[in-house]
């Protein structure tokens, strides 16, 4: 890679983009907003970015495979993000408490991506399993502070 722009574009900025995320569902839950009215907020948000997004980037052919996978991933999103919700609105948890924790999904990304989809030989499994033991052990460490 001759460029650092990927990184910042697909892995900085979404990493600030989500963490400022969680600070604004923390303070709709503490505005008193369920996990059903957020998830209708934060959707239609998300549509219309999808809109301006059309009209901005370069056009893609839509397929039903590619529609097909991108509602399953809205809809294993939807489920994460509400469950969240309600564990911030019904129970009142501190967002950093919950961050770390969520935060591990690497881990079944990873996994996931290792075992269906072939990216295993590329993986070097030392700094795998350090990199495991030391983002459950900062999840652990930082979610009990």
């Amino acid at each position: 890679m001759n460029s650092l722009w990927p990184i910042v574009i697909g892995g900085i900025l979404p990493a600030i983009f989500w963490g400022v995320t969680a600070i604004f569902q923390k303070q709709s839950a503490a505005a008193a907003t369920g996990s059903a009215v957020y998830l209708i907020a934060f959707g239609t948000a998300c549509a219309l970015a999808g809109l301006v997004a059309a009209l901005i980037w370069r056009p893609a052919p839509w397929t039903a495979e590619g529609l097909g996978f991108a509602a399953t991933a809205g809809a294993c999103f939807a489920v994460g993000t509400g469950l969240i919700s309600f564990a911030l609105f019904a129970y009142g948890v501190p967002v950093s408490k919950l961050a770390p924790i969520w935060s591990c999904n690497v881990l079944v990304t990873l996994a996931i991506g290792a075992l269906f989809l072939g990216e295993a030989a590329e993986l070097n499994l030392m700094k795998l399993g350090a990199g495991t033991l030391l983002i459950i052990s900062g999840a652990l460490l930082v979610s009990s502070a």
